[in-house]
C-alpha cells in the first residue's frame, strides 16, 4: 500500500486594505486557516485588520516549500503584492477554495 502524498502549502495572509501581508508555510492549510480565524484577534492586531487567505501554492516536498517561502519573504513587499495581484487581483478570501 502506498503512503499518502505529503502536502505543504506556502500561503499569504492579507487584509482588505492591503496594508500588510504575512507569509507562512503549513502542512494542512485548511487547519491553519481555521486556527488563524480562531486566533483572529491577535493576528488582526498584527496586520491591523482581519487577515484572510489571499494566495497559496502547493508543494509535495517540505524543503521546496520552505525555499519558496523564503524566496517570497526575501523578495520584499512590493514583489509579494504583485504576486498576489497576478492571481487574486481583488484580494478575495481563498479559504473557501480549500477542500
Amino acid at each position: 500500500m502506498q503512503e499518502p502524498q505529503a502536502h505543504y502549502f506556502v500561503y499569504i495572509l492579507g487584509g482588505p486594505e492591503r496594508s500588510s501581508v504575512k507569509v507562512g508555510i503549513a502542512g494542512d492549510l485548511q487547519q491553519q486557516v481555521q486556527h488563524i480565524n480562531e486566533e483572529g484577534a491577535s493576528e488582526a492586531a498584527a496586520l491591523q485588520e482581519q487577515p484572510r487567505l489571499v494566495y497559496y501554492e502547493h508543494y509535495a516536498e517540505e524543503e521546496v516549500a520552505r525555499n519558496r517561502e523564503r524566496e517570497i519573504i526575501e523578495s520584499g513587499h512590493e514583489s509579494t503584492y504583485r504576486l498576489i495581484d497576478s492571481m487574486n487581483p481583488n484580494w478575495l478570501d481563498l479559504s473557501d477554495t480549500l477542500a
